[in-house]
């Protein structure tokens, strides 16, 4: 009886660790994080343009781009 006992209870913490593993591998859609995300792409997109314009007004620098992850 305790061999089932033990057995039913794993398979139990094991669904519930799947169930939560899942949950925050999703994450949450936060839709104050996704307006930033629109802005500094949009941002991105207009610097960008800035410099197809007007190259010569902005030298080049020996820097490579870095991207940084939105926090």
């Amino acid at each position: 009886m305790k061999s089932h006992f033990d057995s039913v209870k794993i398979k139990v913490q094991t669904v519930a660790t799947a169930f939560l593993l899942a949950i925050s591998l999703t994450g949450c859609n936060d839709p104050i994080v996704s307006d930033m995300e629109t802005e500094h792409r949009q941002l991105g997109n207009m610097v960008q343009q800035e410099l197809q314009k007007c190259p010569s007004a902005h030298p080049p620098t020996s820097q490579k781009e870095a991207l940084f992850p939105a926090k």
